[in-house]
Parts: structure tokens; C-alpha cells; sequence
């Protein structure tokens, strides 16, 4: 495991590119983040959430911008309104997936989770790193990691740690916006007027 410190985001940028599993701060918790664009990557990451494709839960989508999500997703009225009132920030969208995106991962999906971090450190990657896949730095079952120090001790096998803290606030909230009217998945600290 290679530890980097937050500053170091040029070695941050290259482990995702060469397709490394990289545990980094989000404002909620730590989290895993890949390249979208990197199978090598995605293979590590699916073993160490021991993920299964048929397990219902799909790993969160970070585009590389606001813009750019309508290449990955389907966008309503309201869907759009989300987006601009709440993000970046704790909120993660479920939202139908674009046609014209196609992904050997999300392939077998056809809705895509979608959450723009609003942490200094993934603002600064995202404006250099393409889109991330990111899921919670936990094994599956347990409690996300709020640190660095708990990732190494909960996954060893993670390629690439960045020392630090989380913002040490609940998961993102999520909301469904697959059907009318939206529905509340998981409530995080963050309060969301779905009227």
C-alpha cells in the first residue's frame, strides 16, 4: 500500500490512470475511487467490496463535471433541478441511464448512480482524472472508514491510501429519480425538498 499525503495530487492522478485502487477523503466519508475507463481497476475494486453484479448495489459514477453527466445519465426537470440545487455535494442520484453510454460495468444496469463530491481534493482530481467510479472505503457489511488510519487497518489490499480525515458526516443521501415522485433511498445528513 502506498500512502500519499492530499497535496501530492500529481501521484494521485497517475495511480488512477494506472489503474489503482485509490482510498481519499470525501465531505462524508473515505471512500475508493477508480478510473471509469480502467477494467484493471474495476476487477481490484469489485474484489474488495466482494461485489456482485447480481447484488442490486452498483458502484457510484463521479463525472468529471456538472455538464457532463447528461453523457452518462437521462435528465428530467426535476432530476436537473436536483442537480443544480444540490450538487456538488451530499447527494447521490438514481437516474436512468443514458443509451449512448456504454460501459462493460454499466452494461448490465440501466440506471446509473451518479454524486459529485464537494471535497477540496476530489474537485481538484476531477478537473484532471475523467470520470471516477467511487463506492464507500469499507469491507461490505461494515461501517465506512471516516479515516485513513481505519482503511489500513480494514483493507490492507487497497493499492493506494491518501492519509487523512473525512468529513466525518453520515454517507451521501440518496434519491431514486426513476420514477415520479422521486424516492428517498437513504437519508443522509443532508435534507432534500423532493416538492
Amino acid at each position: 500500500m502506498l500512502h500519499l499525503s492530499p497535496d501530492h495530487t500529481t501521484k494521485i492522478l497517475d495511480s488512477l490512470r494506472s489503474g489503482l485502487v485509490v482510498a481519499l477523503p470525501t465531505e462524508t466519508v473515505y471512500g475508493l475511487a477508480i478510473s471509469l475507463d480502467s477494467p484493471k481497476a474495476l476487477e481490484k475494486l469489485i474484489y474488495l467490496k466482494h461485489r456482485d453484479l447480481n447484488s442490486g448495489k452498483v458502484f457510484t459514477l463521479v463525472p468529471e463535471s456538472i455538464p457532463a453527466i447528461e453523457k452518462y445519465a437521462r435528465l428530467s426537470k426535476f432530476s436537473t433541478t436536483l442537480i443544480h440545487k444540490y450538487l456538488p455535494g451530499e447527494l447521490t442520484l438514481i437516474l436512468p441511464k443514458n443509451p449512448s453510454f456504454s460501459h462493460p460495468y454499466f452494461d448490465h444496469f440501466a440506471s446509473v448512480g451518479i454524486r459529485l463530491p464537494n471535497h477540496p481534493l476530489f474537485r481538484t482530481l476531477l478537473k484532471d482524472s475523467g470520470p471516477l467510479l467511487l463506492t464507500s472505503a469499507n469491507p461490505r457489511g461494515d461501517t465506512p472508514a471516516l479515516d485513513s488510519a481505519t482503511v489500513e487497518q480494514t483493507m490492507p489490499k487497497v493499492d493506494v491510501l491518501v492519509d487523512g480525515v473525512s468529513g466525518n458526516h453520515a454517507p451521501s443521501t440518496i434519491i431514486s429519480c426513476l420514477s415520479r415522485p422521486a424516492t428517498l433511498l437513504r437519508q443522509g445528513d443532508l435534507k432534500v425538498d423532493l416538492f
